[in-house]
């Protein structure tokens, strides 16, 4: 009697083992899945915002370009305008 407690006590204590080992390695998986969802959050959040910026690229390359548009472009980043024409900066805008 003695010898057949002592195995099924063995057995128990084995079986316990491994239930702890899978806890464990459960809680890791569980924790790498979290990990990784977040980071797939932020995969997708720059690929929205990569595909928002080709899609501002793609309108800007497919609007015409014509004598409006580019004195508009001189204009507003080159600070270019008309024979005669005085321009004014507003010094408070840019400090």
């Amino acid at each position: 009697m003695a010898r057949r407690s002592n195995s099924n006590l063995i057995v128990k204590f084995a079986v316990l083992c491994i239930i702890v080992i899978l806890i464990f390695a459960v809680i890791k998986i569980q924790t790498e899945l979290n990990e990784l969802k977040s980071k797939k959050a932020e995969l997708v959040k720059q690929i929205e915002d990569v595909e928002d910026t080709i899609e501002e690229v793609t309108i800007r390359l497919d609007t015409p370009v014509n004598d409006e548009y580019i004195e508009r472009a001189a204009r507003e980043f080159l600070g270019y305008g008309k024979p005669g024409e005085i321009i004014f900066y507003n010094a408070t805008d840019n400090p």
